[in-house]
C-alpha cells in the first residue's frame, strides 16, 4: 500500500499535497479508496509546463494502471473547450475496481448560446465493466474536481455504458444543445464506473465546447463613409424625382 501511495504522489500528488489556491484547470481521481489530485502549473505533479494544458505521467493506483492523461482548456472566443483523455486505463488488481475522474477548469468566456459534449472509448476484454460520463456548468465560475465527485452548477449532459464482448467501442454525444451564460463560469467533466479485472479502457476522451458569438463593432469611418453613402443616395434620389416632375 505504501508503494502504491508513493506512486500516486509522483503522478498526480496526494489529496492534501500544495495545489495553487485558485487552480484554473485541475484533475482529481479515486480508485479502490486512494485519492489523488492534480492542479495545472503544480509541477511536483503536472509534468506540461504550458498554462491550461495539464499532464500527468504514467501511474499505478490499487492496481489500475494509467498510461498518459492530458488535460487542456481553452478559453473563448470562438469557443470555451475542456478536453480530458487518456491512452489507456489498464486493471490488473486481482479483482473489479470502482473509478472515479473529475476535471474542471474556470473563467470560460461569455456570453454563450450553444453547448456540445462527447466522450468515447475502446474497452477490451472487459465485458460487464460500466462508465458514466457527466458535464456540468456553472454561472458561479466554482472550482470543480477539488474531489473527484465535486460538480458545482447544473448538469447539462450526461450518459452511459456497459460493455460487452471482447472489443466494444462507444461513443456518447449530446448534440447541440442551448447553454446561455452571460458572465465568466467554470465547467466540470466526470467520469466514473468499474473496471473488471484484466479489462482495459483505450483511448478514454471526454470533451465540452460552447460558443463565444462576436458583434463586430464597425470603426467610425466607416461609419462616416455609411453615413454620407446614404445621404448621396437620399439627394440623388430627390434630384431624380423633381427631373421626372418637371
Amino acid at each position: 500500500m505504501k508503494r502504491l501511495t508513493m506512486a500516486a504522489a509522483v503522478a498526480f500528488g496526494v489529496v492534501g499535497a500544495a495545489v495553487p489556491a485558485h487552480a484554473v484547470l485541475q484533475i482529481s481521481g479515486t480508485v479502490g479508496g486512494i485519492a489523488v489530485q492534480c492542479a495545472d502549473q503544480n509541477f511536483s505533479c503536472d509534468t506540461n509546463p504550458l498554462l491550461g494544458q495539464l499532464s500527468v505521467g504514467d501511474s499505478t493506483l490499487n492496481g489500475v494502471q494509467f498510461i498518459g492523461s492530458s488535460q487542456t482548456q481553452t478559453v473563448g472566443p470562438p469557443t470555451n473547450r475542456l478536453d480530458s483523455s487518456s491512452f489507456q486505463i489498464i486493471n490488473n488488481s486481482g479483482s473489479t475496481q470502482n473509478i472515479q475522474l473529475a476535471v474542471s477548469g474556470t473563467g470560460f468566456a461569455a456570453p454563450t448560446t450553444l453547448f456540445s459534449a462527447s466522450g468515447g472509448g475502446t474497452f477490451e476484454t472487459a465485458a460487464g465493466s460500466l462508465v458514466n460520463l457527466a458535464f456540468y456548468a456553472d454561472a458561479a465560475n466554482q472550482q470543480g474536481a477539488d474531489s473527484p465527485t465535486d460538480a458545482p452548477g447544473t448538469q447539462v449532459f450526461a450518459g452511459s455504458h456497459v460493455a460487452v464482448g471482447l472489443t466494444d467501442t462507444f461513443a456518447l454525444n449530446s448534440g447541440v444543445l442551448p447553454l446561455a451564460e452571460t458572465g465568466p463560469f467554470s465547467m466540470t467533466l466526470l467520469a466514473s464506473g468499474t473496471l473488471v479485472n484484466g479489462g482495459s479502457l483505450v483511448g478514454r476522451t471526454q470533451a465540452a465546447v460552447t460558443d463565444v458569438p462576436s458583434t463586430p463593432v464597425s470603426e467610425p469611418g466607416s461609419l462616416l463613409i455609411l453615413g454620407g453613402s446614404l445621404a448621396a443616395f437620399g439627394l440623388w434620389r430627390s434630384r431624380r424625382r423633381f427631373g421626372d416632375n418637371a
